[in-house]
């Protein structure tokens, strides 16, 4: 069954953490074992801000893309998912632009962002993480990127982003926005996961929402088990997401993950679960990746 994953944090593990490639979580054999025929490989910001170095660290994370081992796509996406192993690109921390569409432009040039996260966990020149409290919207150049992105075919990724920015882009953005590694806010209760009515707006866009694997988003107290991941795909659903919900792993970003799903070697595990619960094969492919090859698709549309 063609798999799909929102979100890894690789490319940052081996070309700013200088991990090697097959020390990964992520590596193109454990895709392969996974059925995972899609993989978004996140640029991700960095852990310092609009202080760091965020515009030459996604430079770097580019140019350690040939070291994934697995071709990743940097034009337009093929008729149909594939069947091996392929990669695309994310952005994850809006201050990698600089406050400047020519740096969206040039990243589009070099790499064909498929989604930008406008924040990572600070403020920068777009707008306010989720993190914080700050009850601000978007900022001027927010709403100037989006206009961008929306003209390229980028869609906007909320999963880091406030809740006064979420309701700016459902109100503005004309790509659905998505959340590409979030989870329920009700059923665990930390400010990166999502409320009730951050999902039926979600669901209603027809935008995506990708299951986080970080246990502590999971579940409060413990390590997170596959059953709280199948609670998380069951509340979605109950709210009538299936046709929008996916996976977002999180992987090689997140120190604790449930137990027995350690790797994209593991996805046949959940969608194992998901079937002894009773949802059907046809469901169980637009979450195992269906539901995110068409957001991809109709964004290049």
């Amino acid at each position: 069954m063609f798999t799909a994953d929102a979100h890894c944090d690789t490319l940052y593990e081996i070309a700013l953490c200088h991990t090697a490639p097959e020390q990964c979580v992520v590596t193109a054999e454990r895709l392969a074992a996974g059925s995972v025929g899609l993989q978004t490989f996140a640029l991700f910001a960095g852990k310092h801000g609009t202080q760091g170095t965020a515009y030459q660290d996604g430079l770097d994370m580019l140019a350690a893309v040939p070291r994934l081992g697995i071709p990743v796509l940097t034009g337009d996406l093929p008729a149909d998912p594939p069947a091996v192993p392929t990669g695309i690109l994310s952005c994850e921390g809006g201050e990698m632009l600089e406050g400047s569409l020519n740096r969206f432009d040039e990243f589009m040039a070099k790499a064909r962002l498929r989604m930008i996260a406008l924040t990572w966990n600070f403020e920068n020149e777009i707008g306010y993480p989720a993190v914080g409290g700050e009850k601000k919207g978007l900022k001027p150049f927010g709403f100037e990127l989006v206009r961008a992105m929306d003209a390229a075919g980028v869609r906007a990724d909320v999963s880091h982003l406030n809740e006064a920015g979420f309701w700016d882009l459902m109100d503005k953005a004309e790509l659905a926005p998505i959340a590409s590694h979030s989870d329920c806010r009700w059923l665990c209760d930390v400010p990166r996961n999502l409320t009730r009515d951050q999902v039926r707006a979600l669901i209603e866009r027809k935008g995506f929402i990708g299951i986080n694997f970080y246990s502590d988003f999971l579940r409060a107290n413990g390590t997170a088990t596959l059953d709280d991941v199948v609670r998380h795909i069951d509340q979605i659903c109950e709210l009538g997401g299936e046709h929008i919900l996916g996976f977002g792993s999180d992987f090689d970003g997140i120190e604790r993950w449930p137990e027995g799903l350690a790797n994209p070697a593991d996805f046949p595990t959940v969608l194992d679960a998901l079937r002894r619960r009773g949802y059907s094969e046809t469901t169980l492919e637009g979450i195992a990746g269906l539901n995110l090859w068409r957001v991809l698709k109709e964004s290049e549309r």
